[in-house]
């Protein structure tokens, strides 16, 4: 189980630059289905035919990509100035890494800032790839970067960048793996794209399908952190919201 996971979390796929993920997942869930498509906005769609009478359209959905960074300028002296993918938080920039699609290591540094109890808003972040000057940076303009956050195992407990949402693409490769051979409803498994800049696969791809029923695969909050706001989940705990 873990191993798979740690592939699926640690594959390059910030929304928009989902192909690595894909070409990760598909030859996983072909052997179980019975159609495989890839439609127009680069959504995996997974078809299991229904063996019973008056069928319904299911459409289980979980998104392949993720937050990230992408490079708008570059200084003279080969910093990368960037702008986000996603949500990402400016409070957990500073001195993380990030990885661009052809394997260069960044670091995240900021703007000198005097008020040490203060954040800096995202345009004051800037990337350090080891450049010189704007002349040898191997990055360029419109290169995304995710972050680089790896696997690790505690117990029972996972931790990496990226869980939202390649937990929910497991789950639905899982689900696909257990299936009886007859199966009462059409199954349509979704692994979509462009979830964290709009849902705009899902959206898409539900479009296309028009399903009866819809189920989305996806990661929330938790009740059982310090100061978290009260609510009924926790680590180690599943819920199924109908």
């Amino acid at each position: 189980m873990n191993d798979l996971i740690r592939s699926l979390v640690e594959a390059f796929g910030p929304s928009g630059f989902e192909d690595a993920v894909r070409d990760l997942i598909r030859p996983l869930v072909e052997p179980h289905a019975d159609e495989v498509s890839v439609d127009a906005m680069g959504n995996l769609i997974v078809r299991k035919r229904a063996t019973g009478e008056k069928p319904l359209k299911v459409m289980i959905a979980a998104h392949m990509d993720e937050i990230g960074v992408m490079a708008t300028h570059i200084t003279q002296e080969g910093f990368l100035r960037f702008t986000n993918i996603g949500g990402v938080g400016p409070h957990t920039l500073l001195g993380g890494r990030v990885r661009f699609a052809d394997g260069t290591l960044g670091v995240i540094g900021a703007d000198r800032n005097d008020d040490r109890s203060s954040i800096h808003p995202l345009n004051k972040h800037f990337i350090d790839v080891g450049a010189t000057g704007r002349h040898d940076c191997p990055v360029r303009v419109g290169d995304a970067a995710h972050f680089e956050r790896p696997f690790a195992a505690q117990g029972n407990h996972l931790t990496a960048k990226s869980m939202d949402d390649r937990i929910g693409c497991y789950v639905a490769i899982e689900a696909l793996r257990r299936l009886p051979a007859d199966v009462p409803h059409d199954l349509y498994f979704v692994f979509s794209v462009q979830e964290e800049v709009g849902t705009r696969g899902a959206e898409a791809a539900a479009n296309r399908i028009l399903p009866d029923v819809g189920i989305a695969l996806d990661v929330t909050l938790t009740g059982d952190v310090p100061e978290a706001r009260p609510m009924s989940v926790r680590l180690g705990l599943s819920l199924i919201h109908i």
